[in-house]
């Protein structure tokens, strides 16, 4: 059992065996993966703190809210994780590393534009529906996705590196770990328009274990880090 840890850095520290136990559960080598620190409704001072212990990646909800905190943050990565609205797109500035929720040709053409306004590439992870639930964005048609995730690959100053899931939130392993097996066999069949090594960006604090079995090199952490 856990010690239920005070502080930001206590909470990391606690954080990571967790990370490193599950990496020898399912041989996989954690220096290899990727943490992104889901830092909505965070104060600056909480997000600092936060990054002294890594430093990590930033993944942000609202648009509104990262423009607001982050222009006085210089220096962290900062990539829009949440839904994001065509009418939003010009909201997307310099400060925005990239954009991992991408779920449409549409939105993909409106950030090539914005990028090229900004005279500055994004990354751009495509989100994938794989739980089939209604409540979720993302592609759900393998066949329209290849062929989507192709032209995306194609359009200027975007630089596609992978893809984005969420399972539902439930405690069958399963469940989940079939959605995150999905997104990879999805990762796998478009591989040759992607960007480098492939990016599979699943699972958050509750559900990483699971996600790290099934191949994730991104994990999206917030209450584990922060708290609740």
């Amino acid at each position: 059992m856990y010690n239920t840890p005070v502080s930001i850095k206590d909470k990391w520290l606690a954080f990571k065996d967790r990370l490193e136990e599950a990496g020898d559960t399912y041989g996989r080598d954690t220096s290899k993966i990727t943490i992104m620190a889901v830092s909505k409704m965070r104060g600056i001072e909480e997000i600092l703190e936060a990054n002294a212990c890594g430093p990590f990646l930033f993944g942000e909800n609202r648009i509104e809210e990262a423009c607001d905190k982050f222009s006085t943050l210089e220096g962290l990565s900062l990539y829009l994780i949440g839904h994001l609205q065509s009418r939003k797109v010009g909201r997307i500035n310099t400060r925005f590393d990239g954009v991992h929720s991408v779920d449409s040709l549409r939105i993909a053409r409106k950030l090539s534009q914005r990028a090229l306004e900004n005279k500055k590439i994004l990354e751009i992870l495509l989100q994938v529906n794989t739980s089939g639930e209604k409540t979720k964005f993302g592609f759900d048609d393998y066949s329209s996705f290849a062929d989507t995730a192709a032209e995306i690959s194609q359009l200027p100053f975007l630089n596609l590196r992978g893809l984005m899931t969420m399972a539902p939130f439930t405690s069958n392993e399963f469940v989940v770990r079939s959605c995150f097996s999905k997104c990879r066999r999805w990762a796998e069949g478009i591989a040759d328009v992607i960007e480098g090594e492939v990016v599979l960006s699943m699972g958050m604090s509750s559900d990483f274990q699971w996600a790290i079995a099934e191949g994730s090199n991104l994990l999206r952490i917030g209450s584990a880090i922060f708290g609740e």
